[in-house]
């Protein structure tokens, strides 16, 4: 029987910035391997330091400080015993202009190395405590990745179970975003091999405009097939060792629920099956701008998880 919590309540919002302030433990800024350039950032927050925590992982086009999934699970976490480490990295980063500069380096790979040197600084603090990672979009793909690698090199799992929202687990979703920004940015009047050289403006669906301008992360169109290159690999993931919760969005057309359930259907009928779990909101899109209305499935979804791990 899951323990029942009081609703988060409807002015959290509003709260959570004090509560930020109270819980701030530290921040640290890192380089990855790859590229000495960029960088990442995380912020641990604490109100009482316990033996559980959460580890957040926003998308290419956004952060935990903006992201209004992100900033509920902070909430929620840090009111209900969590210790919670936001992972940031560069492409988490705006500026008020599109640069090639930053676009050339906004690789996948590097994005991917930079999630994982990241959650390599936080793992000493977590080894010994209960600790779930929840990924977002692009962050759930990078950590797929950073999973399948893990298994490859024969290396144990750093943490306890992971929560999944929307990981691009099929390339459906390329042709769509090429269209949409050579239909936006150049109004199709530009060939294919030109388009994937030119950097395109990624803006936050979740950022404020500033003084009356937008700012951006610079990418090159490549990096969706980059993305997409992180195929379904049931033999690598059969060999996962921790629970995984996918999460769909009813309204999806990235990372779409039929698509991510068959996907789960695969796995939950091979080797270590019982490890996988399936979630479909049905009114979220890929954002789940408003699923932090339901309050009790985010309860659940790691509360559960914690139940199960700790059975094993």
């Amino acid at each position: 029987m899951l323990t029942t919590y009081k609703l988060i309540p409807s002015n959290w919002n509003d709260l959570l910035p004090d509560l930020k302030d109270r819980a701030f433990r530290w921040e640290l800024k890192y380089k990855s391997h790859t590229e000495l350039k960029t960088s990442g950032k995380i912020t641990y927050y604490s109100i009482n330091p316990t033996n559980r925590c959460l580890i957040l992982i926003p998308g290419l086009a956004s952060n935990t400080s903006s992201e209004p999934l992100m900033r509920v699970i902070t909430y929620w976490g840090l009111t209900h015993q969590y210790d919670v480490y936001c992972v940031d990295t560069f492409l988490g980063e705006f500026i008020p202009e599109k640069s090639k500069e930053l676009a050339e380096k906004h690789t996948f790979s590097e994005y991917t190395a930079l999630i994982d040197r990241g959650l390599d600084k936080i793992w000493p603090e977590c080894a010994n405590r209960w600790a779930c990672l929840i990924g977002h979009s692009a962050g759930a793909t990078a950590t797929i990745q950073i999973y399948n690698d893990r298994v490859r090199n024969n290396q144990k799992f750093r943490f306890s179970a992971s929560v999944l929202f929307a990981p691009y687990l099929c390339d459906s979703f390329v042709d769509f975003v090429y269209q949409f920004y050579k239909k936006h940015t150049h109004n199709n009047k530009i060939e294919h091999k030109d388009f994937l050289k030119h950097p395109i403006g990624l803006i936050s669906p979740h950022e404020v405009l500033r003084h009356n301008r937008v700012d951006y992360v610079s990418v090159l169109p490549t990096i969706f097939a980059d993305i997409a290159s992180v195929k379904f690999q049931p033999e690598l993931m059969e060999k996962y060792t921790i629970p995984i919760t996918f999460v769909a969005g009813g309204k999806d057309k990235k990372s779409p629920p039929e698509e991510l359930r068959k996907k789960y259907k695969i796995l939950k009928s091979g080797a270590n099956g019982d490890l996988f779990s399936f979630v479909n909101f049905k009114n979220s899109k890929h954002s789940f701008i408003d699923q932090h209305r339901d309050t009790t499935a985010i309860i659940n979804l790691i509360k559960s998880l914690r139940v199960r791990t700790h059975k094993k």
